[in-house]
């Protein structure tokens, strides 16, 4: 099994500060928040990771690389703006096709979660279906921000929807997946069909319509950083 972090976007609402750094390259405690998704991957048999980023913050990721002992590569989208980039699905094509076929987990780089990973695992290792990591916000209104899901009694998704209007459910997608090596296949049938080729929760939306996506719900911490309430919050949280 391969890892594939999620770094390419511009984090526009994060703005000026990400001018000048990369969100997951940002502080969180006593590590940047790319560092605490890399120690998630630690419970997992993870043979190589790569990380997708762009042109822009290109220097920045090599450099915080060339800190880090794992097993890294970079995969560098060349793109200078938020124009100019891919979308995280054709980005995640993108990155597969240069490390190479295999079982996938991917995860986004501003996520920030204390569960297990090798729980997610252990679904995936029963089912050899694509599994998601799932999570309740307790308020539809905060689920309208995210693609909200319903599963059932064996927890096979039976419906997601990209940040609904009226959710139908709190459990909502982290952007944390693991995917069986046929999902690539799937992936560019996805784009082939003119789909949307940014947020995941699309590209999972479509996937559960049309094959098995089993989830599972976790509790404890999460933070998705998307604005700079979210990451003014964590970031106290994590400098106690």
């Amino acid at each position: 099994m391969k890892a594939l972090i999620l770094a390419g976007g511009y984090a526009r609402r994060l703005a000026p500060i990400t001018d000048f750094v990369a969100k997951p390259l940002l502080p969180l405690g006593d590590k940047l928040v790319i560092d605490h998704v890399l120690d998630s991957l630690k419970s997992l048999p993870i043979k190589e990771i790569g990380v997708s980023t762009n042109s822009y913050y290109e220097k920045e990721f090599r450099y915080w690389k060339s800190c880090r002992n794992e097993n890294i590569k970079l995969i560098i989208e060349p793109t200078m703006g938020e124009e100019e980039k891919f979308g995280a699905i054709a980005g995640i094509k993108y990155a597969i096709d240069r490390m190479g076929d295999d079982d996938y987990v991917i995860l986004a780089g501003d996520n920030v979660f204390d569960f297990n990973l090798g729980k997610l695992y252990e679904l995936f290792i029963k089912y050899k279906k694509p599994v998601m990591a799932l999570y309740d916000v307790k308020s539809k209104e905060r689920a309208k921000n995210y693609g909200v899901v319903k599963i059932d009694k064996y927890n096979r998704v039976i419906k997601m929807e990209e940040k609904p209007q009226n959710p139908e459910s709190t459990l909502v997608s982290t952007a944390c997946y693991i995917f069986p090596s046929n999902t690539v296949v799937k992936i560019e049938e996805y784009l082939n069909g003119k789909n949307n080729p940014d947020s995941p929760g699309y590209f999972l939306s479509w996937l559960a319509t049309n094959y098995e996506v089993y989830a599972y719900p976790f509790t404890g911490l999460w933070k998705d950083i998307g604005n700079l309430g979210e990451y003014k919050e964590a970031f106290r949280m994590f400098n106690k």
